[in-house]
């Protein structure tokens, strides 16, 4: 699990391919990210190119005083259907 330190900006990035293995965009693709036990956000993925989404993801606002979890969840429908998620840390800044 990677940690970034409270401020910083993540990006958080998806592929989708098809069967064959080619980059394919899905019909929709959506992005769901959650700060430890907070609420679900819901940002508008970008478009970088057949297949290819990413987000930025402000962390901003985590004081610890631990490493707090964060977890994305992409998921494509339509032409691909494929669901992945991922975890990364976020810690307080030392000073």
């Amino acid at each position: 699990m990677n940690i970034y330190i409270s401020g910083s900006l993540v990006t958080s990035s998806a592929e989708f391919r098809n069967r064959a293995g080619a980059l394919t965009d899905p019909t929709t693709v959506t992005c769901k990210y959650r700060a430890g036990i907070g609420s679900v956000q819901n940002p508008t993925p970008v478009h970088d190119g057949l297949g290819m989404y990413h987000v930025d993801i402000d962390t901003t606002g985590w004081s610890g005083p631990d490493i707090q979890t964060w977890v994305t969840q992409w998921q494509g429908t339509g032409a691909v259907v494929a669901i992945e998620d991922d975890w990364f840390g976020v810690k307080a800044p030392a000073l």
